[in-house]
């Protein structure tokens, strides 16, 4: 989205073409750099594409007076700084149902789940400092199935409860029922949504989240979202079952497909599975047989020649790690996750699943040539490798013929690897040191067994349940502290709590003791990477000073990661590997900070989901095969 201009009267979000015409609908007097005190019948100014002079990007805060306060960048402001965040009295809307789909996206037809009848879902869009409110409907049948939402990345500093986590932050959303979220955007950049109920996300309910903010590096035109994922052409749930089953040859499993913007083609030739395992449930297979077009339509983007474009890559998969890049271009990364970086070239993104990576592309090339931009898996089943080779879709230049595709060329053959982007590259444009001195706690990855022989993936030697009927952070902000839940983890310790207390800083040294790479998820906080590598962590660390922040960050097969997080954001909140299948194995726990000073919960949030949920559950059995969550 670029050259909107945000107005009060019903926020509606409108696109001017050029300075000329925004002057002459604002009936400025004078140029629009000096507009100050004319603004006073608006409450917020935003994004801007290069089109509307050196003002392109950003009025970085749009105060409850109207007027604008031009002077956050990402060198001077950050937005996990509490006061640093824009109070732009905006809130945008939505409003999602979720229902039972079926699509062939590649050509082949297959079960989904998805938001509004879309893949990928809509995006949601806001200001840096906006209110975001969207309601959720649950209209998932035959069979039925809860779903939350969670918005990744989001702090959700004041509203824990917004978080969509079941077991944690809410029940699950009841069959037929509907549940309103409401959270400010704190932070800004790209990121996305998805549902946080077993693997749902990966039968489709997930979309972009794009927050306009300050950049830090000039461009022309935004092109918004570029969504990367594996597919897997067989429902979820028969996934599910298999990963948390007792063959071992099973996990991890491969998809057979990769997806841009949720288009590619398949190769007709080779069914990709058996009408036997199309299962939606336990007790109900799919209707669906084998079927499936050649030559399905590749998605397709737009360059305009001498222009400098933005690409906002997001990792939406299941498993496997994707290696991005576009023939005959490189690319300015720009920002990481959530945190703006200090500008770097590179002709390669890798990104592990749940994470973002901000880039500029200039379109320098000839103006009437078209380019593949592709996507790819490699590393082998350590990496989430997929049965495909590659994504494909097309760059357009201004004057390219776009019924005709560029002539393939084999790829250049990306690293072997599936290691996150060095870390020594990754300096936050905002400098920030960790607290000295926290609270350290060892985390081991490990894969084992449970008493009945089907695989648990566990951390410290115990697996993680979420218990969708008591959201543990009621508990907390109830005043339940640390002996509740001392008494809670004896009682049943699938909760797999750690209780940091009132520790003000933490840093978490994980080791991966298993067979493949894990990409791990904190919520409520950006951290710190510490330092990263094989073997056991030796204590030093890079970069102190002002080391790489980010939600999301890889850890390799018989490697560490050292992170580090302050507990400024009081509540429970997961911290888990983003592989669906392996946070279905229990790959998850739960961190509660400061629980004595969690925000006063509104009163009846718990039972907008709880009360219904409750009333389910005493119905029906709930066809819970995995973690939950």
């Amino acid at each position: 989205m670029s050259g909107s201009l945000d107005l009060r009267d019903g926020c509606e979000l409108v696109t001017y073409p050029d300075h000329k015409q925004l002057n002459e609908i604002l009936s400025f007097d004078d140029d629009i750099s000096n507009f100050d005190d004319e603004i006073s019948n608006f409450i917020c100014i935003i994004e801007f594409s290069s089109r509307i002079g050196n003002l392109h990007r950003i009025f970085d805060d749009c105060t409850t007076s109207g007027k604008l306060d031009m002077g956050k960048t990402v060198k001077n402001s950050d937005a996990t700084v509490l006061g640093d965040v824009p109070v732009t009295n905006v809130t945008r809307h939505y409003d999602f149902t979720i229902s039972r789909s079926q699509i062939s996206v590649d050509g082949v037809l297959r079960d989904t789940i998805l938001v509004n009848d879309q893949f990928p879902g809509p995006a949601i869009e806001a200001n840096w400092g906006d209110w975001i409110e969207v309601v959720v409907h649950n209209n998932i049948t035959a069979p039925e199935e809860g779903t939350a939402l969670h918005w990744h990345g989001m702090l959700q500093r004041g509203t824990p409860w917004a978080d969509g986590t079941p077991g944690d932050a809410q029940c699950p959303i009841a069959p037929g029922k509907s549940y309103t979220y409401r959270y400010q955007a704190e932070l800004y950049g790209t990121s996305w949504y998805h549902a946080h109920y077993s693997a749902q996300y990966t039968g489709g309910v997930a979309g972009p989240m794009q927050i306009y903010g300050p950049s830090s590096q000039d461009y022309d035109i935004d092109l918004g979202a570029v969504m990367l994922t594996d597919w897997n052409h067989v429902p979820y749930f028969s996934i599910v079952t298999d990963v948390v089953g007792t063959d071992f040859s099973k996990i991890p499993p491969r998809s057979d497909n990769l997806l841009i913007n949720g288009r590619n083609s398949f190769n007709c030739s080779t069914p990709s599975y058996d009408n036997s395992t199309e299962w939606l449930g336990s007790n109900l297979k799919s209707s669906i047989n084998w079927t499936c077009v050649e030559d399905a339509p590749l998605s397709k983007f737009q360059f305009q020649t001498g222009k400098t474009h933005r690409l906002r890559l997001i990792n939406h998969g299941a498993d496997g790690v994707q290696k991005f890049s576009i023939d005959g271009h490189s690319f300015t990364v720009i920002s990481v996750d959530y945190v703006p970086v200090v500008p770097y070239t590179t002709n390669t993104i890798t990104l592990a699943v749940g994470q973002r990576t901000d880039v500029l592309v200039t379109a320098n090339n000839n103006s009437a040539k078209s380019y593949y931009m592709r996507t790819t898996t490699t590393g082998g089943d350590a990496c989430g490798q997929s049965s495909a080779k590659e994504a494909l879709a097309v760059v357009y230049y201004s004057s390219a013929d776009t019924s005709t595709f560029p002539a393939y060329t084999s790829p250049t053959t990306p690293a072997k690897d599936c290691a996150s982007d060095p870390l020594p590259s990754l300096v936050p444009s905002y400098p920030l040191k960790p607290s000295s001195n926290p609270y350290q706690q060892d985390l081991t990855l490990s894969l084992g067994r449970n008493s009945t022989g089907n695989f648990e993936w566990q951390i410290n030697s115990q697996t993680y349940r979420a218990n969708f009927n008591e959201p543990l952070l009621y508990d907390a902000a109830a005043g339940n502290t640390s002996n509740t839940f001392e008494t809670q983890d004896k009682k049943n310790p699938l909760f797999n709590i750690f209780d940091f207390g009132s520790n003000s800083s933490v840093l978490l040294n994980v080791t991966n003791n298993t067979p493949v790479g894990h990409p791990f998820h904190l919520h409520g906080h950006n951290f710190y990477v510490l330092a990263s590598g094989h073997g056991v962590w030796d204590g030093s660390l890079l970069g102190s000073a002002n080391p790489s922040r980010r939600d999301t960050q890889w850890i390799d097969v018989g490697g560490y990661v050292v992170l580090q997080f302050e507990a400024d954001n009081p509540g429970v909140w997961p911290f888990h590997c983003h592989v669906a299948w392996h946070l279905s194995g229990g790959l998850a726990i739960n961190v509660a900070t400061r629980t004595d000073e969690i925000v006063p919960i509104p009163k009846g949030t718990r039972e907008q989901t709880c009360v219904d949920w409750d009333a389910y559950t005493k119905r029906d059995e709930v066809d819970q095969i995995d973690s939950g969550s």
